[in-house]
């Protein structure tokens, strides 16, 4: 059933006596690890198991390390042929050489018993009998689940000389299926994409080593391959049965040359670093690899995508006194986007992709300062400049960042250490997209462009406490807060502000090694208001519009806001028990999450818009509990159970239909396949498990 992790745990083991040294002169030690659980999830949810494999049957681990002189061997199995099984072996000789193979499986289930009208899910064809789809009883049910299989290896050699050699190798797999949707306005429809992936790298360091000088050389090699390069399916609309096509995620080949440099031992107790790469990613396709004929009006049939990264970072960090060290560094990035600009005519008007082709620059550099003051303290100060140039965003050609930072931190007492940090950071926005020049053909553009907010004109402010105390031997306490307002300056349409809290708690409390009780709680709130705006057709755009406080007249056409509260907090607590001079030991833990969103609207219209108070909310309550017996020195069994519930809420998922139909007279409805719907779970899991330590 799994026979790459099987094949590398028969090596593993064969190898493992030959290199062991000579067990009656070695040191070899380790732990098996076998279970069986049961687990009761009625609702057979794919979030429950979303990660992991939780289903009923036996489980294991191992782990065996050994070494003998300066030879070291350790081979480590987690899950042992479970769908989120991993293995690792690695050895060596210490200042000679050493080894590394890794076998990993992870399962990402997205949602169970899915449906579709469709046949030749996995495939890249999906079709359907007939001329409409079947009525829904009719429809086929399949998972979206994606299986993830890596493995690889490395050897770094350096025969004890300051020069290394390392080279290493993986694969990483990916199959399955996850949802696509597909169509415009009201006629959508969801489907099962196939995914096919394979993504090989190659890896290969050379370098020098000493306690004063680390020179680096890297280079990598990585090929993305996708088995189905694009999606036929049959369209449920209009004539029934038209083909249509969706492109997948193209092939690719990646590139990266690399280089570091660190120089230690410096005047003034300094060190200096310098890392810089280049890097290029490729991909090109053809019309005729995805079976379609080129329009006449298309410039060229094929598209040769290219992008280069390039990066440079210099760091010198001192400490010319006691109480005083420093850090300055400087970072460059510049991305370049070469790829061929496609274009054709749409009845008189040019499409182009020329202003998807994004690259940018980004200049970076700072200083951090320290100084050690009295009472145990210190005070902690800097300054960071960056600029980012952008291309093909009008919006915001260039932005500048200056961000202040102060920082104290006291350990005067023993009992108590606190830390206090505040940091400002000012954005400047240099664009070449003035609002008041939009024409009343320009509504899309205006809703397209002024509501990203990543690179307005903003202010933020942020305040960190953190406390720590220690009133007793057998008690620690801690507090964590932090504040976070961002306010986008000069912003019509968009995000206006946001303001985010956060405060946790936590606390340990242990009485020898008979019992110990710990807990946390933490509480977030983020509060984010936006304005926009609604162009009803033909309305235009009145000159207004840049002071959101004026009407324009028009009740078809009018400014709205939008209030987003979401708040979210947590607790847990966890008690051992030591039972019968230690023999016996219960573990008891709890942990409960509850995310409670809404968002609020106002208008300026003649309707007022429906307030969501139920806006991305869930609770997850867990309960674990274990009773450990050690019945010898090295023989432990364990009894435990878990209990996990989760609950998801939002408005979107009311009344969940698999055919939605529509009131539109060019519209048949949406089709859906349940994709994501079945995320709440209530499970239980019991366990026993046998530990032998050697």
């Amino acid at each position: 059933m799994k026979i790459r992790s099987t094949s590398l745990l028969v090596a593993a083991l064969l190898i493992t006596p030959g290199y062991a040294m000579a067990a009656d002169e070695a040191v070899v030690t380790g732990s098996v690890e076998l279970g069986v659980r049961g687990v009761d999830d009625q609702d057979d949810s794919a979030k429950f198991q979303e990660y992991r494999d939780l289903d009923d049957g036996l489980f294991g681990d191992f782990l065996l390390d050994a070494y003998k002189d300066s030879y070291y061997f350790e081979l480590q199995g987690d899950n042992i042929g479970l769908d989120d099984q991993d293995y690792l072996l690695k050895g060596g000789r210490y200042g000679k050489f050493k080894y590394l193979f890794n076998y990993d499986e992870t399962q990402h289930n997205l949602s169970f018993d899915a449906k579709t009208f469709y046949s030749g899910v996995g495939t890249d064809n999906l079709s359907f009998d007939g001329g409409a789809p079947p009525p829904e009883e009719n429809w086929s049910f399949f998972d979206y689940a994606i299986e993830r299989k890596k493995y690889g290896g490395e050897l770094e050699v350096s025969l004890g000389s300051p020069f290394f050699v390392k080279i290493g190798a993986s694969k990483l797999e990916s199959e399955g299926v996850k949802p696509l949707a597909s169509g415009s306005f009201a006629d959508v429809v969801e489907m099962p994409e196939p995914v096919d992936y394979d993504t090989d790298d190659l890896l290969v360091t050379a370098g020098y080593r000493s306690r004063a000088f680390n020179l680096t050389l890297s280079g990598l090699l990585s090929s993305f391959d996708n088995n189905n390069l694009y999606l036929n399916w049959q369209s449920p609309y209009f004539f029934f049965g038209t083909p249509e096509l969706n492109v997948l995620p193209p092939e690719n080949d990646y590139g990266k040359l690399g280089g570091n440099l660190t120089v230690r031992q410096l005047p003034f107790m300094s060190t200096f670093s310098l890392n810089g790469s280049y890097a290029r990613l490729k991909n090109d396709i053809s019309i005729t690899d995805i079976n379609l004929t080129a329009p006449t009006a298309l410039n060229q049939s094929t598209f040769d995508g290219e992008i280069t990264y390039t990066t440079l970072a210099a760091a010198l960090a001192s400490r010319p006194t006691r109480e005083f060290d420093s850090r300055l560094y400087y970072n460059y990035t510049d991305k370049e986007n070469d790829s061929d600009v496609i274009e054709y005519d749409d009845f008189g008007e040019i499409i182009s992709n020329a202003a998807e082709l994004f690259d940018y620059s980004r200049n970076q550099a700072g200083v951090d300062l320290g100084y050690r003051l009295p009472w145990r303290s210190k005070g902690e100060l800097g300054y960071e400049y960056q600029d980012v140039d952008r291309r093909n965003r009008p919006d915001a050609d260039q932005t500048t960042d200056h961000t202040y930072y102060l920082q104290l931190k006291n350990s005067l007492s023993d009992l108590v250490t606190a830390k206090l940090r505040y940091s400002h950071l000012e954005r400047d926005t240099d664009s070449d997209f003035d609002l008041t020049d939009v024409t009343d053909t320009d509504a899309e553009y205006i809703v397209q462009f002024v509501q990203r907010y990543d690179a307005t004109d903003k202010g933020k402010d942020e305040i960190k406490l953190s406390l720590e105390f220690y009133p007793l031997d057998s008690l620690d306490l801690g507090l964590d807060y932090s504040y976070i307002l961002n306010d986008y300056d000069d912003v019509t349409l968009g995000r206006t502000e946001d303001t985010r809290h956060q405060v946790y708690l936590d606390f340990l409390w242990h009485r020898f090694k008979m019992l110990s009780l710990s807990g946390f709680a933490g509480y977030e709130t983020t509060d984010a208001d936006a304005d926009f705006y609604n162009f009803a057709a033909n309305s235009g755009i009145p000159p207004q519009l840049a002071d959101p406080t004026l009407d324009d007249g028009n009740p078809d056409s009018y400014l709205w806001s939008q209030e987003i509260d979401d708040s979210f907090w947590t607790y847990g607590l966890s008690t051992q028990v030591g039972l019968l001079e230690d023999i016996l030991k219960l573990v008891v833990s709890w942990e409960y999450q509850k995310s409670d969103g809404k968002t609020t609207f106002s208008s300026q219209g003649v309707d007022p818009l429906a307030d969501i108070t139920r806006f991305d909310d869930y609770t997850k309550k867990l309960l674990e509990a274990k009773l450990v017996y050690s019945f010898a020195r090295q023989l432990d069994i364990a009894l435990g159970y878990v209990y996990e519930k989760y609950t998801y809420n939002d408005t979107q998922y009311d009344g969940y239909q698999y055919v939605v139909p529509q009131t539109f007279v060019v519209s048949d409805g949406a089709y859906l396949t349940g994709a994501y719907a079945d995320h709440d779970y209530e499970a239980s899991i019991g366990y026993l498990t046998v530990r032998y330590t050697f």
